[in-house]
């Protein structure tokens, strides 16, 4: 009797120990999928974060440029500006000489050359102010090309942004 008593004990603790390992080896295999997608996590964190920091430095870098483009109509316009006020004048002056020319003969010669030197110079600044103004379209052109491209940047970050938001809102 004591021996098949002995034997049942024997039994009961071999299946009791028995038992313990898989829930050991249960729990530290739980352990080791969550160190995995811990480590998962941290990657795609530091790759998202690396994302992040390339697009704010391109916002950045785009920026700039806008504020360069600006700075150069902004150049161009006072030139322009700068420019064509004095043919505005030119003209002016042009006008009211053809308007008003001088009654006597003698002095017709010499008033025919200077408004033909006037006219020669007027056409020169015009041609002037016509180039400017071509720099000038130019200059605004790039100035809404770079505006353009910082927008577009600026949507990037608002994607990336949005899809960090709903990352952070699943893993929750």
């Amino acid at each position: 009797m004591m021996r098949s008593a002995l034997t049942l004990i024997v039994l009961a603790a071999a299946q009791g120990v028995c038992q313990t390992p898989p829930k050991e080896a249960d729990a530290l295999q739980a352990l080791l999928v969550e160190v995995h997608q811990l480590r998962l996590d941290i990657e795609a964190m530091t790759i998202a974060s690396q994302r992040v920091q390339i697009a704010l430095q391109a916002m950045q870098m785009q920026d700039a440029a806008v504020a360069r483009s600006a700075q150069r109509l902004d150049a161009v316009r006072s030139k322009c500006a700068g420019v064509d006020a004095p043919r505005q004048h030119m003209a002016a002056e042009v006008q009211r000489m053809e308007a008003n020319p001088p009654s006597a003969p003698e002095f017709a010669k010499g008033f025919q050359d200077q408004l033909a030197r006037m006219k020669s110079e007027l056409e020169s600044q015009t041609a002037e102010v016509q180039a400017c103004r071509t720099g000038e379209a130019e200059a605004s052109n790039q100035l809404r090309n770079d505006q353009a491209a910082l927008g577009e940047v600026r949507d990037r970050i608002e994607r990336l942004d949005s899809t960090l938001a709903k990352l952070g809102s699943a893993d929750r």
